[in-house]
């Protein structure tokens, strides 16, 4: 039996890999993968202040642990998932040799083709039958009823009745909670549909080159999803707003 955990950094995943050392729970590997926005030019799709946490304090504490934690990448990057041609539009969507463009919110297909994949590449490996720990805490109900359906996935939330204020909790006694949560609730991909003004504000500050060249992918011809957000603001409103607040800013 290999019992393994994917690990996002966030408050769930990280507080699940705790009480795993604290309660002696079998745990052979820790997967985390990061998802790239360009590859090519090392480019990360992981805001920098996280991905820094990853890499620095909280890989490093883990393995001295004795926890094997793996950092795997796929072979394509977001700006090949921007630009992959559709060659199976869906249904009563005329999209047949458009770029894809943006992923669409809530369906993200950057989760399956840039997350999901080499996880699943990485389990093909193991020889043994793979128990899952899924960082889901004891007051998600929904999403508990779910895990229960499958055989292979474990919460150890659950288990030890942590919430997810306790979760949060836990990450902080440890000094584990990663620095995005001092301007977001959520971590995951800068590029996310689903991120907020801060996440945004964040990115602009830290890579300005590339926000410029993201909010220029709004202007690639020929795009099926040609808008950031299809539910709310695209990247130039967005960027307006942020640019305001500059403005505003340094007038006072």
């Amino acid at each position: 039996m290999h019992y393994s955990l994917s690990w996002s950094g966030g408050k769930d995943s990280t507080a699940s890999i705790i009480l795993a050392h604290e309660h002696q729970e079998p745990l052979d590997s820790i997967i985390f993968v990061e998802v790239m926005y360009d590859l090519k030019n090392g480019i990360s799709g992981e805001n920098p202040n996280h991905i820094k946490f990853i890499r620095e304090k909280a890989k490093p504490l883990f393995e001295s642990w004795g926890y094997r934690v793996e950092i795997l990448r796929a072979t394509r990057d977001f700006l090949d998932f921007f630009s992959r041609v559709i060659e199976k539009p869906r249904k009563h969507m005329d999209h047949k040799g458009k770029k894809f463009g943006f992923p669409t919110y809530g369906r993200c297909g950057v989760k399956r083709d840039l997350k999901l994949k080499p996880m699943d590449d990485f389990y093909k490996t193991i020889d043994d039958e793979i128990i899952q720990y899924v960082g889901i805490c004891a007051d998600e109900r929904r999403r508990l009823d779910s895990l229960h359906k499958q055989n292979n996935r474990i919460s150890l939330l659950e288990k030890y009745n942590i919430t997810e204020k306790m979760a949060k909790e836990k990450c902080e006694e440890y000094e584990l909670l990663s620095p995005v949560y001092s301007y977001s609730k959520r971590g995951g991909c800068w590029f996310c549909p689903n991120a907020k003004l801060a996440e945004h504000r964040e990115i602009k500050r830290i890579f300005p080159d590339v926000w410029e060249q993201f909010i220029g992918l709004e202007n690639v011809p020929n795009v099926a999803n040609n808008k950031f957000n299809v539910f709310g603001k695209s990247l130039y409103e967005i960027n307006r707003e942020l640019e305001s607040e500059e403005v505003k800013l340094c007038r006072n």
